[in-house]
């Protein structure tokens, strides 16, 4: 038995919250066939005609939310939870993450004699024996940030920060998250909701007030098991 570890590394949780929306911002978007026309080419255009684009700079956490939802946001997504429901928030890596009450199954503390699991994944922790069952742990915070954006906040290795193994999907999974907060009311008018989940399924939307993601614990699970964004 490892000895009981320190309490975990503080991460900036503006920096990974925007960290978190640069990934979005940076998933390919499929747009539609466009019919196209010959175009005529100009030889010798003159110099004053030719515009440099100018990079733009996101480094704000609002801003950030807003471009990363702006092109899928709609007042009704998300209506099938009605005008207010509860969540759970928990951290990982820094961020902020939302689990309505509903799709949670319970939270254990962090067991640092996990089962290994040889022949899996890097995210897969161990197999924790838990009522009977033996529920596969996976580390959160590779799943949900791209690995040059987890490597940039420098967070300290899992089985060090790790503290409580949220369960979902009728306890068949457990998330590995830092620490968890406490249990809130979100308005439905306060979440700014994905209405096209093409990718990151998962990804409910976005709470400002609250600076932190909202998952649907359910697709969570279905990305595990198929291994899909």
């Amino acid at each position: 038995m490892m000895a009981k570890k320190d309490k975990p590394v503080l991460v900036d949780e503006k920096l990974a919250l925007s960290l978190f929306l640069d990934s979005l911002l940076r998933e390919p978007v499929e747009a539609p066939a466009v019919e196209t026309e010959p175009v005529t080419v100009v030889e010798d255009a003159p110099a004053s005609l030719i515009v440099a684009a100018e990079p733009v700079v996101t480094s704000v956490v609002e801003e950030s939310i807003s471009e990363s939802t702006q092109e899928e946001v709609t007042n009704d997504a998300g209506s099938e939870w009605g005008s207010e429901f509860q969540v759970m928030l928990f951290k990982v890596a820094g961020l902020t993450l939302a689990v309505p009450l509903d799709g949670l199954n319970g939270v254990v503390e962090w067991k640092d004699d996990l089962a290994e699991m040889p022949g899996h994944a890097e995210f897969y922790l161990g197999i924790l024996q838990h009522q009977g069952q033996r529920i596969p742990v996976v580390e959160t915070a590779s799943l949900v940030f791209p690995p040059e954006k987890l490597a940039s906040l420098a967070v300290a290795e899992p089985r060090d920060r790790v503290t409580r193994i949220v369960l979902i999907d009728e306890g068949r999974w457990g998330l590995a998250v830092d620490s968890v907060e406490e249990v809130i009311t979100l308005q439905h008018d306060k979440v700014r909701w994905r209405s096209e989940r093409t990718q990151r399924k998962w990804l409910l939307g976005t709470v400002i007030d609250h600076m932190c993601a909202l998952i649907e614990p359910h697709a969570f699970a279905e990305k595990l098991v198929s291994g899909e964004e």
